[in-house]
């Protein structure tokens, strides 16, 4: 009797798994949209403040954020749900987390907050990159990668110090390897999924983003620079994050 009631106990686990795994794509983006709703707005309002009104800096700070935290408490929900690479969403979050920091510390005036906040993106990429992953290795897109990160490093050497040509190789090093990582299983694949090229499109987004700033603040003003940083920073984030999470939601599987 005691065999039977755990092989039916058994069978219904297995049945209850089979119906939380088995969810159509369509069922799955939108529960993605319903839960990402709150990031699209914080965003519409973030730039609405950012572009329109002159508000103060901890207001401008705390609407800034509030995507990335939308996006921190999507992963968290994500996390509880899926048992499968549970490390990999922990260090996604990490990296949320970290982005949110260096946000609140590029909106300062002091160099030394900037420079802080920069590090502070330079830690995120350590976590994105590690949640990416080294397999497959792809050295060819490596070398793509590599070749995109000194060109741009060429270009800024007409423009920077010494100091800051160093601290930008340091970072362009980490977001360039973060991009590699991300493309590792899109650029030079015959088999690519919609999901890896939803991470590896958010790594291109990102090192949009960040030559943009570098560009305005080294080099010359980039017209309308605020709202291109700011929107494919926004759309870097979402599709690392989205990215990263469906990769583990399909292994779970």
């Amino acid at each position: 009797r005691c065999g039977k009631n755990m092989t039916d106990t058994g069978t219904k686990k297995n049945k209850q798994h089979s119906r939380l795994t088995m969810v159509s794509p369509h069922s799955m983006v939108a529960n993605e949209l319903a839960i990402l709703v709150p990031f699209f707005t914080y965003v519409c309002i973030y730039m609405a403040i950012d572009l329109l009104f002159s508000v103060p800096v901890w207001l401008k700070g705390l609407t800034k954020i509030l995507p990335i935290i939308c996006l921190c408490m999507f992963v968290v929900h994500n996390e509880k749900k899926f048992s499968y690479g549970h490390h990999s969403l922990r260090k996604l979050l990490m990296g949320l987390i970290l982005s949110a920091v260096g946000d609140v510390l590029l909106l300062t005036d002091s160099n030394k907050l900037f420079i802080v906040g920069g590090a502070m993106f330079a830690f995120a990429h350590c976590f994105y990159i590690s949640a990416f992953g080294f397999t497959p290795l792809n050295l060819r897109a490596g070398g793509l990668v590599a070749s995109v990160v000194m060109l741009v490093l060429i270009f800024f050497s007409k423009y920077c110090k010494m100091l800051q040509m160093l601290l930008l190789c340091c970072y362009a090093t980490l977001i360039g390897v973060m991009a590699w990582r991300a493309n590792a299983e899109v650029v030079f694949c015959s088999q690519r999924t919609a999901t890896k090229v939803t991470g590896a499109v958010g790594a291109v987004l990102f090192l949009v983003s960040d030559f943009t700033v570098a560009t305005n603040q080294l080099c010359f003003l980039v017209p309308h620079d605020q709202f291109i940083v700011m929107t494919t920073y926004y759309l870097a984030q979402l599709f690392i994050t989205l990215g990263i999470v469906r990769d583990n939601k399909r292994k779970g599987d």
